[in-house]
């Protein structure tokens, strides 16, 4: 039995791709896919709380980009997309947000202005770290991929591996963003199901599955220059 939590990169409605073809449905164990496209680490790290008492087995966890922020007022929790701090972060301008993101960034622009300015938090990528690490001795193993190696750039602290806890060398980000070629068009619309074409949903699956068994990894390449 395995848990997922995340983000987009693990939302089971982003894209089109069958679901039983997603990486997260070929690692030949029942799945629970706890995705939202947007939603921030704290939101995944409250769904993985509320049920941890009840929960067994193994754990996928997908850190999703620090500058995201979820707050109890937000009517989808996937806006957390939208509130995000980052000092060159100009929303206008980004063609990567979602329309009802868009909106609600100019519907609610002074508050997102103001809290740019105002609040930082530059440690939940560590405490989230910290956290399922210490609570991996419940499962038989806990995989933690940090999305980008820019997450380090907002404070998360690198935390050593474990029996239990493994945060694996690739980042999900660097996959997908390889797919693409160098001369793609800036307006591109991901329409990837999950970040991933399909060949690679299959070697992220055999990855997965590999660093459940402790076997080898490196020979596992993955699809570039595709899209």
């Amino acid at each position: 039995m395995i848990h997922v939590f995340g983000d987009s990169y693990c939302d089971p409605c982003n894209g089109h791709l069958p679901y039983e073809k997603r990486y997260f449905n070929l690692l030949g164990e029942q799945s629970f896919v706890f995705g939202l496209a947007g939603s921030s680490i704290e939101w995944s790290l409250d769904v993985f709380l509320k049920g941890h008492n009840f929960r067994e087995g193994k754990v996928i966890f997908i850190e999703s980009i620090p500058r995201r922020f979820h707050f109890e007022f937000l009517k989808y929790p996937g806006h957390a997309g939208a509130v995000m701090m980052d000092d060159n972060f100009c929303w206008e301008n980004d063609p990567w947000l979602s329309q009802p993101n868009m909106k609600y960034l100019h519907d609610h622009k002074k508050f997102i202005n103001y809290f740019h300015q105002h609040y930082k938090d530059y440690h939940k990528a560590t405490k989230s770290r910290s956290v399922l690490k210490a609570l991996s001795d419940k499962y038989e193993k806990v995989i933690y991929f940090a999305t980008s190696h820019n997450n380090n750039r907002y404070g998360a602290v690198n935390i050593e591996n474990s029996d239990k806890f493994i945060i694996p060398k690739i980042k999900l980000m660097d996959i997908s963003r390889a797919e693409i070629k160098d001369d793609y068009d800036p307006s591109f619309k991901d329409r990837r199901s999950n970040h991933f074409t399909e060949s690679n949903h299959k070697k992220l699956a055999l990855y997965i599955k590999r660093l459940f068994n402790n076997e080898p990894v490196d020979d596992i390449k993955f699809d570039e220059n595709v899209i």
